[in-house]
């Protein structure tokens, strides 16, 4: 379930007709994003099959870049 809500979230955002996101934190800040893994980043996950993906996604994002 959390997989899926995680992917429902991103996919609007990938591929050739990929959309930018607007994500707007706590304080009003404003990010507007196409990259998965500040989209994921910048979420407050609570669940914890969720959360495993947003590391994995952060640590593939450290050591490979997003290209």
């Amino acid at each position: 379930m959390a997989a899926r809500a995680v992917a429902e979230i991103l996919k609007t955002s990938l591929g050739p007709k990929g959309m930018d996101k607007m994500l707007v934190d706590s304080l009003g800040d404003i990010t507007i994003t196409n990259d998965g893994a500040t989209i994921l980043k910048e979420m407050d996950v609570q669940h914890p099959a969720a959360k495993m993906m947003v590391e994995i996604s952060k640590a593939q994002d450290d050591e490979v870049g997003d290209g």
